[in-house]
């Protein structure tokens, strides 16, 4: 039961695409909220594709992913229903 319910007359394809489009968005936009917040003066995101395969800037990049991903299902998903 989402607070914020949106019915459109879409196919069913496009109402997936909307709330993929709508995922994808809040994901990126609270990792991008969290790496601007970091404390880290270096470049997070090429150091954790270019270093050693478990660095430590990888797994900060995979926490925040985690995290982007996690707030989307725990919080977001339950604000806004598109269907």
């Amino acid at each position: 039961m989402a607070i914020v319910n949106i019915n459109l007359d879409l196919d069913k394809n496009y109402i997936n695409l909307l709330n993929d489009i709508y995922r994808a968005i809040i994901i990126l936009v609270i990792f991008q909220i969290l790496v601007s917040n970091s404390n880290n003066s270096k470049n997070i995101l090429n150091n954790a594709l270019s270093g050693n395969i478990m660095n430590d800037d990888f797994m900060i990049l995979l926490i925040y992913i985690i995290i982007g991903i996690g707030a989307y299902y725990l919080i977001f998903d339950k604000l806004l229903n598109i269907s």
